[in-house]
């Protein structure tokens, strides 16, 4: 059909309306299109360069012999093959394990204790305050707080002399420098282990419940023991399973704690972890390249964990049965 004022057709009348839509020009005062790409582009670009690039080239120089200061060369497996064979590496996944189930346990179960406590409290007003006081400590910068631990852990520090106070010499150690005491001196740092995200990311959870699947239970006389067991955990395994796989990547990759208390991993190497053993690897002895190779395990194994973890840890929506008559 065609317009008697014009040559065009009735359909391409009826589109212009949309066309000048989308070519209309842009508010006024709004900032040129090159500054807005720019603000986006830069942080991508600090982005690329300082994460993805030497992510890449560790990946690649995990397969070298690389020396600092020298030229790379490609040896394939080599140092794979070599890792499997070093005893001083195969130690440290030994003491990697045994403090992860330790810290497992502790930073999963105490924080969920801790916030089922809170949740039962019934002021608000003291709800809020006990999120506060978890969440104080957090400004503290965590390398503070392990200097504070060496601290209490030296020959003249808080906990010899309390237990010299108590008369209880008998029981004073070198806790940093017995191979006995050593690794679990540094497993308890942190106590009592009440960690305020962990605690509030639990208590988010349960404060996510129904009040239905709560009155629910309440009328069907299940205790507070129950409740806790029969239906907040079973509604809190979305944040466990985050919680997990943080936790997991944390002792992982985290050397720090470590290396502050011991320098070394010492006394021998009772205390050493891969990750530190990565960075030993690679600042002091200057093995850049096995290092590199420490590294691409430690990703491979988190990678592996994180997808099997997310495959079949399954966290489905709570759906109370329904009775049938």
């Amino acid at each position: 059909m065609i317009d008697r004022n014009s040559d065009q057709p009735m359909h391409e009348h009826a589109l212009s309306p949309t066309r000048s839509l989308r070519r209309r020009k842009r508010p006024p005062g709004s900032p040129p299109l090159a500054v807005i790409y720019a603000l986006l582009f830069l942080p991508l670009g600090f982005l690329f360069v300082f994460n993805y690039i030497p992510a890449v080239s560790a990946l690649y120089h995990a397969f070298t012999d690389w020396d600092v200061g020298a030229q790379s060369h490609w040896v394939g497996l080599k140092n794979f093959f070599e890792l499997s064979r070093d005893p001083v590496f195969l130690q440290s996944l030994y003491n990697l394990l045994r403090l992860g189930i330790f810290v497992l346990v502790a930073n999963l179960s105490v924080p969920f204790i801790v916030a089922e406590m809170i949740f039962h409290l019934r002021s608000e007003q003291w709800r809020f305050a006990c999120r506060a006081a978890l969440v104080l400590p957090m400004v503290v910068p965590g390398v503070v707080t392990f200097m504070i631990w060496r601290y209490i852990y030296s020959d003249a520090g808080i906990l010899t002399e309390l237990l010299t106070f108590l008369g209880l010499q008998d029981w004073v150690r070198g806790w940093l420098s017995q191979p006995k005491t050593a690794l679990w001196a540094v497993a308890c740092v942190g106590f009592p282990f009440a960690y305020g995200v962990n605690v509030l990311i639990y208590y988010a959870g349960l404060a996510n419940i129904s009040s239905d699947v709560l009155e629910a239970a309440e009328v069907d006389g299940l205790g507070k023991v129950g409740r806790i067991f029969l239906i907040h955990v079973p509604l809190v395994l979305q944040q466990f399973r985050l919680l997990l796989i943080m936790t997991v990547i944390g002792i992982v990759n985290g050397f720090e704690g470590v290396f502050i208390l011991t320098e070394d991993g010492g006394p021998g190497y009772e205390t050493l972890v891969p990750g530190l053993y990565m960075y030993q690897n690679g600042f002091t002895y200057q093995r850049m390249g096995y290092a590199c190779a420490i590294g691409l395990l430690m990703l491979l194994f988190l990678l592996c964990f994180t997808l099997t973890l997310n495959r079949y840890f399954l966290t489905e929506k709570y759906q109370p049965a329904r009775e049938t008559v």
